[in-house]
């Protein structure tokens, strides 16, 4: 798998009517309607049908988003955040350390303003609370 949750040579997109499928390995992992952004294949992103729900099982196909519990991260004793970094560039790293020091640092009336660029920076352009606030099925 060469470190990667999904190998390049592994992915391919193709158009079925007016929806765009992504597959991983010869295995369709989800389905995007015309309007609606598509994030990289990965099995633990993916789209499934569980009974008569349809979501993402595990993991949203977005980027994590911890701005609304900083506070609360801070105050359970939190002093070290993971970055996701490694499908990115230093570049990308370095923008989100940044961003969430200015933010642990502003005012709460302040952090929009510093989360607009973050989320133009993730997958699909859009975030998740993923298992911050998501419950177990």
């Amino acid at each position: 798998m060469q470190g990667v949750c999904s190998p390049a040579s592994h992915v391919r997109y193709r158009e079925d009517g007016d929806e765009m499928v992504s597959e991983l390995g010869g295995y369709t992992i989800n389905r995007f309607g015309a309007d609606e952004p598509a994030g990289y294949p990965t099995l633990c992103k993916g789209r499934f049908h569980i009974a008569d729900d349809e979501g993402y099982a595990f993991e949203d196909p977005v980027s994590l988003d911890v701005m609304e519990h900083l506070d609360a991260l801070r105050d359970a004793g939190v002093t070290a955040l993971k970055i996701e970094g490694r499908q990115r560039g230093k570049a990308y790293v370095a923008e989100v350390v940044s961003r969430l020091r200015q933010a642990l640092a502003a005012t709460p009336e302040q952090r929009p303003a510093l989360l607009a660029h973050l989320r133009r920076l993730s997958e699909g352009q859009r975030t998740t609370a993923g298992a911050y606030e998501k419950k177990w099925r």
